[in-house]
């Protein structure tokens, strides 16, 4: 078998074909490239430089700008000519003058150990010896107390420019040596205006519509949004249009969360597995889809209080006429529980081994909340309608005729707070307490309102103590006789079928 060695990939990836060569060339960063090239001009170079900010937004060209910058023998203005012997072989990065170590690989004592003896020793070609150290943060203890002597007096020819994404875990003694650079995330105009320079340098058509979601989505990274631009050309033979972009990104488009958010509304069960087998089918992971939800639903947050919500929102004109629609079918309070609930479980859905199950019963759970919640509504709304004949169940534990004169005390009690309007008691209304010493025990009739009031448990507390102050402890417990079991989508069959509420699960 013969191999051609002297084949080589005829592509160059656009993130490195187009990464800026001059100072002027960076996007968005005015406030760091103009102090650095007047250090250029002037002379007033420091021995230690931190460049900080996330990802994507141009530390390490900088970083590699300022080397050349430093170093040529024709800087223009403070910018590297890019022409001489010592810019074109940096370019080329075959100067040895400038050695650009990752951290995240040679994060040992040895390693920095091996820097510190190799920087007393004179540079070769170039008048500054430059070490561009990306991602310091994954240095080693041992590392950085064997980098802090050097990088505090260092020799007068050389640099130490270090890049991090979480400079908070950086050495306070490490930090107070450098001069800090904290770079902002590129702004979705800039990013846009940069990715139509490039498709239009490289002749590929591309809707406005799928710049905005490229940009939208890079979250301020531009190597990302260049990235993903490279990856929709490779893809797309004609125009690229926002679904080649959400289909290379591998994201959610807005219309099937949207068609979500409107079966939760709808008490849908099938439209919900629906909505999810179809996203599961199309390649794309239940994690991806819960966090494209949760961003939707937060976006409807933003439509029901914010005047002009695409000052908040990124996303198009007819989009956020969807979300606006949506949010005049949904109260905040539910909109809040959503994002709440989803939240706290996104985490175990990434862990679960059956995520797709897991994520419909998430959904499905979140129906079956609202239908348990609509019932208590309704319990408050007969309390207040109809106060001379309350709706008061005797205590599911015992029966009234053996009942305990604590247990009357306790609904007398119980009845004159939903009197009076307290708005922690109405899910006491059917319950009874024992209290032995400074512990008290609520017995309720089923598991909904044991979940509840523990989720309230201090306000609930505060109501205890009123009816006994020398309480300082409660614990809930339920009787089962109303619980119902089984799995989650009998429970909710369950639920509509005594409400008259339509489910349909398939």
């Amino acid at each position: 078998m013969v191999f051609d060695i002297g084949v080589r990939m005829s592509h160059k990836a656009l993130y490195r074909e187009w990464r800026p060569s001059s100072f002027e060339q960076v996007v968005e960063q005015g406030h760091i490239t103009k102090t650095l090239k007047r250090a250029v001009v002037t002379g007033r170079i420091t021995h230690a430089y931190l460049f900080c900010g996330t990802r994507g937004t141009g530390k390490t060209t900088l970083a590699k700008i300022f080397a050349r910058a430093v170093n040529c023998l024709n800087p223009h203005e403070g910018d590297p000519c890019n022409k001489c012997d010592i810019c074109k072989k940096a370019l080329d990065e075959v100067l040895m003058d400038i050695a650009e170590i990752d951290a995240a690989s040679n994060n040992s004592v040895d390693n920095i150990r091996k820097i510190c003896d190799e920087v007393n020793y004179m540079p070769g070609l170039s008048k500054y010896k430059v070490y561009i150290i990306d991602e310091v943060h994954m240095l080693s203890t041992s590392a950085f107390n064997a980098l802090l002597k050097t990088l505090e007096e260092p020799p007068t020819h050389a640099i130490f420019i270090l890049c991090t994404t979480e400079p908070n875990k950086l050495p306070a003694t490490v930090l107070s040596r450098c001069q800090r650079f904290d770079f902002h995330r590129i702004t979705t105009k800039g990013i846009k205006e940069r990715l139509r320079k490039i498709a239009d340098a490289e002749k590929q058509q591309i809707t406005e519509e799928a710049l905005d979601m490229i940009a939208r989505i890079s979250f301020g990274a531009l190597r990302d949004a260049i990235s993903l631009l490279d990856q929709c050309i490779s893809a797309s033979d004609d125009t690229i249009g926002i679904q080649d972009v959400l289909s290379c990104a591998g994201l959610i488009d807005d219309q099937s969360n949207a068609k979500v958010v409107e079966a939760l509304v709808n008490n849908d069960v099938t439209a919900i597995l629906t909505s999810i087998n179809d996203v599961i089918a199309e390649g794309k992971s239940p994690a991806r889809f819960l966090s494209g939800l949760l961003g939707y639903l937060r976006n409807i947050l933003v439509c029901m209080n914010v005047q002009e919500p695409s000052r908040f929102i990124e996303a198009d004109n007819n989009a956020i006429i969807e979300m606006k629609r949506l949010s005049s079918l949904i109260e905040h309070e539910t909109v809040i529980r959503y994002i709440k609930e989803l939240s706290e479980n996104e985490a175990v859905l990434k862990r679960a081994s059956q995520p797709k199950t897991y994520l419909e019963i998430m959904l499905i759970g979140l129906l079956l909340k609202k239908t348990t919640h609509m019932e208590k509504q309704d319990v408050k709304e007969d309390i207040k309608t109809d106060v001379a004949k309350p709706v008061i169940k005797e205590p599911v534990k015992k029966d009234l005729a053996v009942k305990s004169e604590e247990d009357i005390s306790w609904t007398k009690y119980i009845q004159d707070r939903i009197d009076k309007g307290s708005k922690d008691v109405f899910e006491l209304a059917e319950s009874s307490i024992e209290i032995s010493g400074n512990q008290a025990v609520i017995t309720v009739g089923n598991g909904f309102l044991k979940d509840s009031l523990e989720s309230n448990k201090d306000s609930v507390l505060e109501e205890v103590r009123g009816f006994n102050a020398n309480v300082v402890n409660i614990r809930f417990v339920c009787t089962g006789m109303n619980r119902i079991t089984g799995s989650p989508q009998q429970e909710i069959l369950e639920i509509g079928k005594k409400h008259n509420i339509p489910v349909e699960i398939v």
